[in-house]
């Protein structure tokens, strides 16, 4: 019964592990034309911290375990957004980006938002 209980505190321990809360930041680096996102439970990984602005492609790839999608605003207005991506499936879209205003990113997946699943990307002044 003692190795039963061990086990369950283990795989509830390890699971805990796994959701959102710990994100890697990004590269640091120059103001990117291109951001790749991978969208994992329950959090996105960026490509680049600050984005140029005028047109950005974006490169969202679901590299978790369940469905997920990203939806980029600025100041309030959807600039873009990927389709409900598979695990593993990718989507490559173009996004008009504002001088000096932050990008905001979330996942509209019911739950997904509400567990860590969002981000902001900073946009270079022109």
């Amino acid at each position: 019964m003692g190795a039963v209980r061990f086990l369950v505190f283990l795989a509830l321990f390890l699971l805990a592990g796994c959701g959102g809360g710990s994100d890697v930041p990004p590269p640091p680096g120059p103001p990117a034309s291109q951001l790749r996102i991978g969208l994992i439970e329950y959090r996105f990984q960026l490509s680049a911290a600050t984005l140029q602005p005028g047109e950005v492609t974006v490169i969202a790839t679901d590299a978790g375990s369940s469905q997920h999608d990203v939806v980029l605003s600025q100041g309030g207005t959807v600039i873009g957004r990927s389709r409900v991506l598979n695990p593993g499936e990718r989507q490559t879209f173009r996004i008009q980006v504002a001088a000096g205003r932050p990008v905001h990113l979330e996942c509209t997946l019911p739950g997904h938002d509400v567990a860590g699943m969002h981000a902001t990307v900073a946009v270079a002044k022109a």
